[in-house]
């Protein structure tokens, strides 16, 4: 008997579920979608990730990329991306339609790649940017050196008191400030 009362509610409980999972008799009538109060689904900008998850899946992705280094490859992406946690950022060639940033590397290079928007550099240690196409304004600020050498610039360039700027053959559709004035 001890053994029959668990064996009689678990067969309860398993027919509980499967009652409430049956789909509805014919006789009964399905209610009205039109009257639905909840929203359609819609993309949703919490769904995106943020530059930095996007910035960090991609150098998860990439062969190359170890650690703190995250290096790219004819890379391609389609939103911002902001590399905040890597030591070395190193991007060679590749397709990217939004902004970039990056802030306290040790060393960045760009080389040969296409960014849309923005390029922000806020690092640490050195940066070097060549023959790349800057859609917006290419902004560098806190490296103690950088090189730009023959970068299409679409908006302004922009280097912050402090930075040793090096480079020629850069063509910059805007202003150019600061130690970037003898780059262009």
């Amino acid at each position: 008997m001890p053994r029959l009362i668990p064996a009689l509610a678990l067969t309860a409980l398993l027919t509980l579920g499967l009652v409430g999972c049956a789909a509805p008799a014919a006789d009964e009538t399905a209610p009205d979608a039109s009257l639905s109060t909840s929203a359609p689904a819609t993309p949703d900008a919490a769904d995106e990730p943020s530059a930095a998850d996007a910035a960090d899946e991609l150098c998860e992705t990439a062969s190359g990329s170890e650690g703190d280094v995250c290096m790219l490859e004819n890379a391609t992406a389609a939103g911002d991306l902001s590399f905040s946690s890597f030591r070395i950022v190193k991007i060679i060639g590749g397709d990217f339609d939004g902004a970039i940033e990056v802030t306290g590397a040790e060393q960045l290079t760009i080389v040969e790649a296409n960014v849309g928007g923005d390029l922000t550099v806020d690092a640490h240690g050195g940066a070097v940017v060549k023959l790349s196409t800057i859609g917006g304004t290419l902004n560098i600020v806190g490296v103690r050196s950088a090189t730009l050498v023959k970068n299409s610039v679409g908006g302004d360039l922009l280097c912050a008191d402090g930075v040793q700027a090096n480079g020629d053959g850069n063509s910059v559709a805007g202003d150019v400030t600061g130690t970037c004035s003898r780059v262009a």
